[in-house]
């Protein structure tokens, strides 16, 4: 309950923010940008109390080595999606570039349940017009129909796909001494695991909107095809994407202030991302070590396409991997425990991957090719088929597609576990 109290007391707040910044004339322009940054205070409070506190009281007592009090905050469900989404909100109402409707109108843009807690992050401009279109509010077969395909094909990558992967990567990731083979297990089991898992949460979204005849912007478009780092961010989490470069990138400058300014700018956007994905340093080293990568592409320019494409793409999706195992470490040390395995050239150690394949007891026997099997399968799924949205047309147009997604649909909705979450939910 106090949680449903906390986010219409965020929505209350912002729209009287919203309110009074539109009704300021230029003459009052310092009144108007008081409001904006009253605004932010709150938002940036909120966010930092739920999700931060914690985090800098640890390293508080790390650092002057002091004993103040943990408050081991639960972290209310979709804070960090509906807090963003809100900011960029505010300050799209200041620069002149959205007109604030009314308080319902603005209370399902925020609550809008099928994005409200892992995205999407939607624009007020992109949202409200849908809302309003009164034709949007019958019934539309087509449109149903377009859902029931995302919908069915998010819950298959979660259910039977991330669910199944994350019994590899989080038994490897609890090994305290791995093998190359177990390493490398692991931490691609996870970068797949991460990919289905949010990649199908965002699917499932984007159907549950179009049931309700409402279209909701795509989150992934094969992001582990990309030839480089700036264009894997390109494609994933396209949306949180967009908003960084709207709200924090061109804000400090973007490109125009020349390549030293770029390079700093693309570094505070990768810092903030990080520190969004959660309060830990692990996080916050995870996104300065990709701000890094893309600030290196930046400087080497078009040198880099004298590689070839399957090169790079194989370069790309390596480096994505080995930071995705900070982002799933507890601590440095977890992560530097599997980098260091990954590097065991000579200790392979391939019966781990028998006590990896299941959780309460080992076979390995079955596990080996049963692991081996299931993460090379995906990732040729990964690699060398389309994604959701390129199949859309087609799986809407033929038979055999309705009646895979159904038998699919049904098979997922089977094997959900009661312990399934998605990850993202966690951010």
């Amino acid at each position: 309950m106090k949680y449903l109290l906390l986010i219409l007391a965020s929505i209350a707040v912002n729209y009287l923010a919203a309110i009074c910044m539109s009704r300021f004339e230029e003459a009052h322009a310092g009144r108007k940008k008081a409001v904006l940054l009253c605004g932010i205070v709150f938002n940036v409070a909120l966010i930092g109390y739920f999700k931060y506190y914690d985090f800098f009281v640890g390293t508080v007592n790390q650092i002057f080595g002091t004993d103040l009090i943990l408050r081991r905050i639960v972290l209310p469900l979709g804070i960090s999606f509906f807090t963003f989404q809100q900011l960029s909100f505010l300050i799209s109402v200041y620069r002149g570039e959205e007109k604030v409707g009314n308080l319902l109108d603005y209370s399902i843009f925020v609550t809008f349940f099928p994005q409200l807690v892992a995205g999407p992050i939607v624009l007020y401009s992109e949202m409200i017009p849908q809302f309003q279109d009164t034709k949007r509010r019958y019934f539309n077969a087509e449109h149903f129909q377009k859902g029931i395909y995302y919908f069915a094909a998010g819950l298959c990558k979660k259910a039977l796909l991330a669910d199944n992967l994350a019994v590899f990567a989080d038994n490897g990731f609890a090994m305290s001494d791995p093998g190359m083979a177990a390493s490398w297990a692991a931490a691609v089991s996870y970068t797949l695991q991460i990919y289905f898992d949010f990649s199908g949460y965002s699917d499932m979204a984007i159907g549950l909107g179009w049931m309700f005849n409402i279209e909701l912007p795509f989150n992934f478009l094969s992001p582990y095809k990309s030839r480089s780092i700036s264009e894997f961010w390109r494609k994933w989490h396209i949306t949180l994407g967009r908003a960084l470069s709207m709200y924090i990138y061109k804000p400090l400058g973007g490109n125009r202030k020349g390549l030293f300014f770029t390079c700093l700018n693309l570094m505070i956007t990768f810092l903030v991302s990080g520190l969004w994905h959660g309060a830990a340093w692990t996080f916050v080293v995870w996104g300065m070590l990709h701000g890094a990568f893309v600030v290196l592409e930046r400087i080497l320019g078009d040198r880099l396409n004298k590689i070839p494409d399957a090169l790079r793409i194989a370069c790309t999706f390596l480096i994505v991997n080995a930071l995705w195992v900070l982002f799933r470490a507890e601590s440095f040390a977890q992560a530097l425990t599997i980098w260091k395995g990954m590097i065991r050239v000579q200790d392979l150690r391939l019966r781990e991957l028998g006590d990896m394949a299941f959780e309460s007891f080992s076979m390995p026997s079955i596990g080996i090719p049963y692991l081996l099997g299931t993460v090379l399968l995906l990732l040729g799924i990964v690699f060398f088929t389309r994604n959701t949205a390129e199949r859309t047309q087609q799986a809407l147009s033929r038979t055999r597609y309705a009646v895979v997604m159904a038998a699919l649909l049904v098979i997922s909705l089977l094997a959900v576990g009661k312990n399934s979450v998605f990850i993202y939910f966690n951010f």
